[in-house]
């Protein structure tokens, strides 16, 4: 019975031991954290949707690319600027009402591109520039981005999605 007692102890103490509290703070999203090193961007993805009615009948666009082949840095600094330099391959597809009627695959070379941001950890998105990015990851590695918009213009609605995926 008594080592019954010393084993029900333990238990109790182990199973208190590892329902504490991780006293490690989150990673937040700061000026300082953004620029604590170089970021290669590892994954590039974009869709845009117009839709179209004429005479009753929705007409749909869809432009999706993708890129590849990466050697592309972005470098953010302390006084909240950035500086995206290097090259990758873009890949383009449009179809209109399911069907393709434009691929193409470009090298798109950006030469030390400047640009501002401003970090929000408390709603945990990124302004880059006049575009405001969700941050759906983010740690001393990793950096992921995504961005969505819905709106209408001169009777055509807009749908765009983009996921930007960054490693240092």
């Amino acid at each position: 019975m008594k080592v019954f007692k010393h084993i029900t102890a333990l238990v109790v103490i182990l199973a208190l031991t590892a329902c504490t509290k991780d006293d490690t703070p989150a990673y937040e999203l700061t000026s300082e954290n953004l620029s604590a090193g170089t970021y290669d961007i590892t994954y590039l993805t974009s869709n845009e949707t117009e839709t179209v009615n004429i005479n009753g009948l929705d007409i749909i666009t869809e432009y999706s690319t993708i890129g590849e082949t990466f050697q592309l840095s972005v470098d953010f600094f302390d006084n909240g600027t950035y500086i995206v330099d290097g090259q990758y391959v873009i890949n383009t597809l449009v179809t209109v009402a399911g069907e393709t009627v434009e691929e193409s695959t470009v090298i798109v070379d950006i030469d030390n591109e400047q640009g501002t941001y401003t970090p929000n950890n408390n709603s945990m998105q990124l302004l880059l520039d006049e575009t405001l990015y969700d941050v759906t990851f983010f740690n001393a590695n990793e950096l992921r981005l995504s961005y969505s918009e819905a709106y209408s213009e001169d009777g055509v609605d807009y749908f765009e999605t983009e996921e930007i995926r960054m490693a240092r």
